[in-house]
């Protein structure tokens, strides 16, 4: 039976492969209690959950796109500062990028024996191994570093944390390898995908500042993505429950939302860039999310599918 194109899809989620704390399986079965007609997988720098979440999709009959989100490299001059693009339909097992998403975790766990050290030096000593424990093989995460802070140091506060660790803050590390945007581009439609600036609102920084809900900044970032080839843009988002609009509870309204979505499915317009949605659902690690809570319809998922290489 073909799919309604109204029908609700979530094409941004993550498993246990990345920073997420469910099973792909698990997160398949939610999807069907919900009535989601499909799902996409895109955990970060991986495509380890990929594999199970397409038997799964057999099994539970929800349709599963694999794909992965990749974080950049850092590029000031282009202010592309923490910024991931998600890639659609890329097939796992296409070498060239199994090779890179592998150098990119290995990166990133050398980038945790820096943290620590650096952490140690500003009175927060923890174990690496612990923070590996945490997470039980999987790419390590400022999360997993946060969880075993916390255990030890439950008074510190976790913004405090991830302001400071993050780009530009005073206790920031570099990974030993990342790629160019326009490296991750060509590598995911090598890959057979679709690639899509993830969650562009996620980098305002002028509400945090004075509470303007527009950056003109992001507005930049999107027109550089799109001149290096993005195909989408992530429109229907949670931005109410993520980064910067969401500390304990909403910082925006409904209506505040809705001017957010408007704002990118304008550019995504302007620029002839595929709209995409998705909730960014992790589980335990942001559990004031849920699955499938975004309005992203399944005629998304066709665009996507026209678009492939």
């Amino acid at each position: 039976m073909a799919i309604s194109d109204g029908s609700m899809v979530d094409l941004h989620m993550h498993t246990i492969a990345s920073d997420g704390s469910e099973t792909a399986e698990t997160l398949v079965r939610k999807a069907q209690s919900l009535g989601l007609a499909a799902i996409a997988i895109t955990d970060h720098d991986s495509t380890g959950s990929v594999r199970e979440a397409l038997a799964a999709g057999e099994k539970y009959g929800v349709e599963v796109i694999p794909g992965v989100e990749i974080g950049i490299a850092h590029d000031p001059e282009r202010h592309l500062i923490e910024i991931d693009i998600l890639g659609y339909f890329v097939d796992p097992d296409f070498d060239e990028l199994e090779d890179v998403l592998q150098r990119l975790q290995d990166a990133k766990n050398g980038k945790l024996i820096k943290q620590i050290a650096v952490l140690a030096e500003n009175g927060l000593p923890i174990e690496a191994d612990e923070v590996l424990d945490v997470a039980a093989g999987d790419t390590v995460r400022r999360p997993h570093i946060w969880k075993v802070l916390h255990r030890y140091y439950p008074d510190f506060p976790s913004q405090e944390f991830f302001d400071k660790t993050s780009y530009g803050g005073e206790w920031h590390v570099t990974k030993s390898f990342s790629l160019e945007l326009e490296e991750c581009v060509e590598l995911i439609e090598r890959a057979g995908g679709v690639p899509v600036l993830a969650h562009p609102g996620a980098y305002n920084t002028t509400f945090a500042k004075g509470g303007s809900m527009i950056d003109p900044i992001v507005d930049e970032i999107i027109a550089t993505c799109a001149g290096a080839g993005v195909k989408g843009l992530e429109v229907y988002y949670t931005y109410d429950k993520n980064r910067p609009y969401f500390k304990g509870e909403p910082l925006i309204s409904k209506a505040e939302l809705g001017e957010l979505v408007g704002h990118y499915a304008s550019l995504a317009s302007k620029h002839g860039m595929l709209k995409t949605g998705g909730t960014d659902f992790h589980g335990d690690t942001k559990p004031q999310i849920e699955v499938g809570e975004v309005d992203a319809r399944y005629a998304l998922v066709k665009a996507l599918k026209a678009a492939r290489p």
